[in-house]
């Protein structure tokens, strides 16, 4: 009797494992041909040259008092896409505002990611629309490769008010982006580039409803920045516009990002390559991260560039959020792009790529700071992790495409 129940727990356990191997597999093959697929449908858009003006901040206790005030002041139009919502104090004021915005009359556009929004408050949704704010998911699940799309996410973040001023950066809407430890890059936009923001916008509504807001004819005011907008489908061409920007390096380049995770051989090859040319290169990423095994994910890669002699530097002060690459201190690229497998490979995403200017001056002082606020990491690093590290780091490494 005894061996007959060993007999029937492991024949159980075994189609259990097999039932999970095949799913695996399934989802892994999905995701695969989903995203050779999307190949074929890949649309980045480079828009032309534009001259703006850029405000940074980095914590939420400056940023929403700032946006808020822009969304109240509206007279015509709000056009939002965030790539998360989240339930909470922060995003229950948020939700206020805009159905109050709607119901002045004010013609409120508001666009967030499916999975992106899963957390979300549905309730506060299903009262946005009731308030007259038009609301819309992007990237819905569907077949053939489910599993694919529902890995592939609009990563973006838009924000447009009355054609005035524009939004983009890490921030979203939730509890977690007001914490003090957050500690983000969210930029501020005036002048002739709001245009192509809004231009986005509507061509992603398009894409998710088939019917596309209002286009407005927005004031061509210049700024001192002059700079492109580069949106990417399913992170089609991210790794080679940053391949291009390393290989045109002449002096140094820095990498400030939540995720060092760039499982992309020419990627490494090309930082590689730029430090045999001399080229100076310092990667920043946080101590702390908002998900779950991002930190070990990211101890292979930071392996292989200290061992080819670049810097790294571990966010100390709260969880770092900021996307930027900075090329020889004068080039600034800074969008939505993290440096991980779902940036160059699943996400649709959005860079600003600008010359040097004033707001060059800006980003570099906060580099700086936050380089102050960090610790060096070396090689003796991972000689002192501690066990449960070490075996974190080896399920990452398997998963980390998915994370």
């Amino acid at each position: 009797m005894f061996k007959k129940i060993i007999y029937t727990v492991l024949w159980v356990l075994g189609m259990v494992i097999v039932f999970f191997g095949l799913l695996l597999t399934w989802i892994h093959q999905d995701i695969r041909k989903g995203r050779e697929a999307a190949k074929e449908e890949s649309n980045p858009i480079v828009y032309p040259l534009k001259q703006s003006d850029f405000e940074l901040y980095t914590n939420w206790d400056t940023f929403y008092p700032r946006f808020a005030k822009d969304i109240e002041e509206a007279k015509d139009y709000v056009y939002i896409h965030f790539f998360s919502i989240g339930s909470g104090k922060a995003s229950d004021r948020y939700f206020d505002l805009l159905k109050r915005k709607a119901r002045e009359g004010v013609d409120v556009y508001y666009s967030v990611d499916r999975a992106g929004s899963f957390k979300g408050n549905r309730k506060g949704f299903k009262e946005l629309e009731k308030a007259g704010v038009h609301v819309t998911y992007s990237n819905e699940p569907h077949f053939p490769h489910i599993w694919y799309t529902i890995q592939h996410r609009n990563h973006r973040r838009i924000a447009v008010i009355d054609g005035k001023v524009a939004y983009t950066g890490g921030m979203n809407i939730a509890q977690k982006y007001s914490k003090p430890s957050w500690h983000d890059y969210q930029l501020r936009m005036t002048g002739e580039g709001i245009q192509d923001f809004e231009k986005q916008f509507c061509h992603d509504w398009k894409h998710n409803t088939g019917e596309s807001p209002p286009l407005h004819h927005i004031a061509k005011e210049t700024g001192a920045t002059t700079h492109y907008l580069k949106t990417y489908s399913s992170g089609y061409e991210v790794v080679d516009d940053l391949i291009e920007a390393f290989d045109a390096a002449k002096k140094d380049i820095i990498i400030a990002t939540p995720y060092f995770i760039p499982d992309n051989e020419r990627f490494m090859k090309s930082l590689k390559e730029a430090k045999k040319r001399g080229v100076e290169i310092t990667i920043m990423w946080p101590k702390h991260s908002d998900g779950l095994l991002l930190t070990q994910a990211a101890y292979p890669f930071v392996k292989e560039a200290l061992k080819n002699g670049m810097k790294v530097y571990q966010y100390e002060k709260g969880v770092f959020h900021g996307k930027l690459v900075m090329i020889d201190r004068k080039y600034p690229i800074i969008g939505t792009v993290n440096i991980d497998s779902r940036s160059f490979r699943l996400n649709d995403e959005m860079t600003l790529f600008m010359d040097e200017s004033p707001f060059t001056d800006v980003l570099l002082k906060q580099v700086d700071q936050d380089l102050d606020d960090s610790s060096k990491i070396t090689l003796e690093y991972f000689e002192k992790l501690s066990t449960k590290d070490k075996i974190l780091m080896k399920i990452a490494k398997y998963v980390h495409y998915y994370l």
